[in-house]
C-alpha cells in the first residue's frame, strides 16, 4: 500500500505521509497555518483553535493540528469562515491580554504579535477594562510568570509531562480563572524548565536573567555549543554590549532534539563574571603583578627550562581540562611530549576507569540511534545528573516503545520509565552482569550467526561464567531470579538493544568487571554494529571524548605528531611511561614534582581541604596557571595566563557519540585574554620550538592528518551539525555505528577474568 496521501491545500497539490496532521502537511506545501498550542514535538490538543481550516465536504471549520490527512483531501485555509473564526480567536485572546509589547521580553519575536498582524481583525469589539494580576510570579529563581499574558496554550504543562516527564507545572482553577501554576508547596524545579520559555508563544514565561536586558533587534546572535556536559547540545549565543544576554536552543535533531537543560541554558554567567582574568600576571616576590604577554611567556618558559635542565622532564606535569577544545588538547599534548619531553600528562585528577576491550574507546552508536532500540540496558548510569538532554532522549525512546532495563541500587530518574528496575546490592554490579551473560548462554539465546562470524573466545567465556547461576546471583545481589530471567530475555530477543553505562563505573572493581561483562552481552546478542544497537560508555565532561581521542593520558598517547623541525617526529625524548593525574597529585604531596602547567584545571578547587596538596603546589619551582577565572591555585602561581571562554574562540568539541562539532566566536576575549590554543602555541615558541599555526583551523587540519579517526575532517565538513568520526573520505559518509563492516577483524570476548582486567 502506498504510504503517501495526495492532498490539495489552497490549490497546491502535495504528497505527504499518511497519518500526518494538516499543519505539517501545509508546511510541506509551502502554506502557513497559524498556531499557538501546536508544536511538532508535543501531542496535538487543539486548545487554541487558531489553526482552523475548511475541508471540502466537511461542514464548518476544523482544527488542522488534530486532523490527519486522507487521500484526495482538499483544504482551504483562506475560506471566509476560516478568516472569521481566526479573527474571533484572536479577539478573544486579546480581550484581556495586556498591550505591553514595548516592554515585554517577547516583543519583536512574538507569535501572538505575528498572528495578530497576519490574521487578526482591524478593531476589537471588547472595550471593558482588562484584568490585572500581581506580576511577575517567580515560579523558580530562573523562571517568572506574567499571568495576564498567558493564552492557555498549555505548551509548558505538556512539555513537562510529555518530554521532561516530571509534571512540575499544572493547571489550577476553572473557567475564566484558569492559570498555569506549580502544585501547592512546590517550586518549578525541573532541570529542563528553561525550555518552557522558548515554547511559550507569548511573554508569559520569561527568564529572570534575560528580563528587560535586550530587544531582538539590538542583539547579535552566533551559533555555538554548550560546554556543560558531553552531550554537545547546540546553542545560539545572543550578545549585547560585549556580554552574553541569553542562550537559546539551536536545534540539531541528531544531538539534542531541540532541547537544552537548565545547566546549559543558564550556565553562562561565569562568562560575564566581573573577575574574569583579562591580563597576564607574573610573580614578583610574594605577590602577582600585571605583565605583558611577552614577559609572562618568557617567565613561564624560563621556569620550565630551569626545572627540565636541573631536575629532568620527569618532574614536570601537565594537567588539562576536558572542557577545552580539541585544538587546545592536541597542542597541550604536543607541547608536553614533543617540547617539554614529559609524559606526565592527563585530563583527570582521579584514577582512570577500566574500559571495554573493544577499540576505539568510544560509543559504538549514535544518540539518535537510541530511538531505534527496542531494549536499552542502563547500567549504573544517571544521565539526568551527568548528561541531562540524553535523559530526555532515553525517555523518548521509551515513549516510542523501547523497553528500559535500569540496573542501579539507587532510584534514578529513569527507573520510573523502566520496564524492569534491578536493584543489586552495593558492590555486586559485576555479579549481576555476569549472571545475565550466564543466562543468555544457558538459555540458548545467543545470536549464534553473529558469534560465529564476528567473535572469538566464547568457550572461555562460557567456562568463566559457569558458576554465575540465577540462584547464586540472586543470593549475592538481592535481585530475584525471575527478574534476571526477564532482563536476559529482553536483551537477547527484543532487539536491537543498546547498553548504556557510565564510563566512570570502571573506576571501582565491581564496576570494572560489569563494564567488561557489558561488552560480552553486546557481542553474545549481536547488538553491535547496527542502528539501535551498541555500547554507550557515557563520558561526562564536554570534550572528554576528544581527550581520549587525542591521547591526553600518559599510557595511551596519540599517534605521532609532526616534530618541532618538521616531518613526523613522534615523541622523541619523551619517556614511555608517565604519571596520571591522580599520581601527579600524589607526587605533589610528596614533593616530587617541581613544575606544573594547569590548563583550565584547579586541583585546590576540587580538593580545597587537602593541606598536603596545597603545600606541594606552594613548593613548586614553577606553577603556570592558565584559566578564565581566578581560583585558589592562581594565588600560588608563578605565572598566570588568561584564556578565552567557549563563546570567544573557534575550535571543535567531540561529544559522547563521537560527533565533532564547531565552536564559533560570539565575542572577542576580554582585555588581553587569548584562546588557549594560541597561548600554548606562543609558549612553545618561547621555548624555542617552531610551532606555526595562524588560526585554530590550522591546528585542526593537523589533527585530521595524524589522528586516524579524524581523517578527512575539516571545519567545512563539520559545519553547523557536526560529523561523527570516522568519516569515509571517499564517500563523505559519517559513521553512525562502529563495527558495521566485519572485515578480517574479530571482536573478542573478555580475554581474562574480569576482576583482574585493568584496561586504561
Amino acid at each position: 500500500m502506498d504510504n503517501l496521501a495526495t492532498v490539495t491545500i489552497d490549490g497546491r497539490v502535495v504528497k505527504v505521509p499518511r497519518g500526518m496532521n494538516l499543519v505539517e502537511a501545509a508546511r510541506l506545501a509551502g502554506v502557513e497555518i497559524p498556531v499557538f498550542c501546536y508544536h511538532s514535538k508535543l501531542k496535538p490538543v487543539g486548545a487554541c483553535r487558531m489553526c482552523y481550516v475548511a475541508i471540502e465536504k466537511v461542514p464548518g471549520v476544523v482544527t488542522a493540528c488534530t486532523t490527519t490527512v486522507t487521500d484526495g483531501m482538499v483544504v482551504n485555509t483562506k475560506d471566509p469562515r476560516v478568516v472569521k473564526a481566526q479573527q474571533g480567536v484572536l479577539e478573544f485572546l486579546l480581550a484581556n491580554h495586556p498591550l505591553d509589547c514595548p516592554v515585554c521580553d517577547r516583543g519583536g519575536e512574538c507569535p501572538l504579535q505575528n498572528n495578530t498582524f497576519g490574521y487578526g481583525g482591524p478593531v476589537s469589539r471588547y472595550v471593558e477594562p482588562k484584568r490585572h494580576f500581581a506580576k511577575p510570579i517567580p515560579l523558580s529563581r530562573r523562571i517568572l510568570l506574567d499571568r495576564e499574558r498567558c493564552i492557555l496554550c498549555y505548551r509548558c504543562v505538556r512539555f513537562q509531562k510529555e518530554i521532561a516527564g516530571d509534571e512540575t507545572l499544572t493547571v489550577i482553577n476553572r473557567g475564566a480563572r484558569v492559570e498555569i501554576a506549580t502544585l501547592p508547596g512546590r517550586e518549578f524545579d525541573s532541570p529542563f524548565s528553561g525550555n518552557t520559555i522558548e515554547l511559550c508563544p507569548v511573554g508569559a514565561l520569561t527568564s529572570a536573567l534575560y528580563r528587560f536586558k535586550a530587544r531582538p533587534w539590538d542583539i547579535r546572535s552566533s551559533p555555538s555549543l554548550c560546554d556543560q556536559c558531553s552531550v554537545g547540545c547546540n546553542v545560539r549565543v545572543d550578545t549585547r554590549n560585549r556580554q552574553i544576554v541569553r542562550l537559546l536552543s539551536r536545534e540539531n535533531a541528531a544531538v539534542d532534539d531541540g532541547w537544552l537543560c537548565d545547566r546549559g541554558r543558564f550556565g553562562y554567567e561565569f562568562a560575564n563574571h566581573p573577575d574574569r582574568l583579562t591580563q597576564p600576571q607574573v610573580r614578583e616576590g610574594t605577590r602577582l603583578r600585571a605583565a605583558e604577554w611577552e614577559e609572562a611567556l618568557y617567565q613561564a618558559a624560563q621556569g620550565l627550562r630551569q626545572v627540565v635542565s636541573q631536575r629532568g622532564p620527569g618532574t614536570v606535569g601537565v594537567l588539562v581540562s576536558p572542557r577545552l577544545a580539541n585544538e587546545d588538547l592536541y597542542l597541550a599534548q604536543r607541547l608536553a611530549r614533543a617540547v617539554i619531553g614529559t609524559s606526565n600528562l592527563d585530563y583527570r585528577l582521579t584514577p582512570h576507569p577500566t574500559v571495554s576491550p573493544l577499540r576505539p574507546d568510544a560509543a559504538s552508536g549514535s544518540i539518535v540511534g537510541l530511538e531505534k532500540a527496542r531494549t536499552i540496558l542502563i547500567l549504573g548510569a544517571d544521565p539526568l545528573n551527568h548528561q541531562p538532554v540524553l535523559d530526555l532522549r532515553l525517555k523518548k525512546a521509551a515513549s516510542l516503545g523501547a523497553r528500559l532495563i535500569v540496573v542501579d541500587e539507587k532510584q534514578t530518574d529513569l527507573a520510573a520509565f523502566a520496564r524492569l528496575w534491578l536493584r543489586p546490592r552495593s558492590g555486586s554490579l559485576d555479579t549481576l552482569a555476569r549472571g545475565l551473560v550466564h543466562l543468555i548462554l544457558a538459555n540458548g539465546q545467543v545470536n549464534q550467526e553473529f558469534v560465529d562470524r564476528r567473535t572469538e573466545g566464547i568457550d572461555a567465556l562460557r567456562a568463566r561464567v559457569a558458576d554465575d547461576t540465577p540462584e547464586r546471583v540472586a543470593a549475592s545481589t538481592g535481585v530475584p531470579a525471575p527478574l534476571l530471567e526477564q532482563a536476559a530475555t529482553l536483551l537477547a530477543t527484543n532487539g536491537p538493544a543498546s547498553i548504556v553505562y557510565d564510563r566512570d563505573l570502571g573506576a571501582s572493581d565491581d564496576g570494572a568487571a560489569a563494564v567488561l561483562a557489558a561488552t560480552d552481552l553486546a557481542l553474545l546478542t549481536g547488538n553491535i554494529g547496527r542502528d539501535g544497537a551498541g555500547l554507550y560508555p557515557l563520558v561526562r565532561a564536554a570534550n572528554e571524548q576528544g581527550a581520549l581521542d587525542l591521547g591526553l593520558m600518559p599510557r595511551r598517547p596519540s599517534p605521532p605528531t609532526p616534530s618541532p623541525t618538521g616531518g613526523e617526529g613522534g615523541h622523541a625524548g619523551c619517556p614511555a611511561g608517565g604519571m596520571t593525574g591522580a599520581e601527579m597529585l600524589d607526587a605533589l604531596r610528596a614533593g616530587q614534582l617541581k613544575a606544573l602547567y594547569l590548563l583550565g584545571v584547579d586541583p585546590l578547587r576540587e580538593l580545597p581541604d587537602d593541606r598536603a596538596l596545597r603545600d606541594g603546589l606552594t613548593g613548586l619551582t614553577t606553577l603556570i596557571v592558565q584559566d578564565i577565572l581566578p581560583g585558589p591555585a592562581q594565588e600560588l602561581a608563578t605565572v598566570v595566563l588568561p584564556g578565552a571562554a567557549f563563546h570567544e574562540r573557534e575550535g571543535t568539541l567531540t561529544n559522547l557519540e563521537r560527533r565533532v562539532q564547531r565552536l564559533w566566536p560570539a565575542l572577542k576575549p576580554p582585555g588581553k585574554a587569548r584562546p588557549d590554543w594560541q597561548i600554548i602555541h606562543d609558549l612553545a615558541r618561547a621555548l624555542g620550538t617552531s610551532f606555526d599555526y595562524a588560526q585554530a583551523s590550522d591546528v585542526f587540519a593537523e589533527i585530521a592528518s595524524v589522528v586516524p579517526t579524524y581523517r578527512g575532517l575539516t571545519y567545512g565538513k563539520v559545519g553547523l551539525k557536526g560529523v561523527q568520526w570516522p568519516l569515509d573520505v571517499a564517500s563523505g559518509q559519517e559513521a553512525g555505528s562502529l563495527y558495521e563492516d566485519p572485515g578480517d577483524t574479530r571482536l573478542a570476548f573478555t580475554p581474562v577474568a574480569p576482576s583482574t582486567a585493568r584496561i586504561v
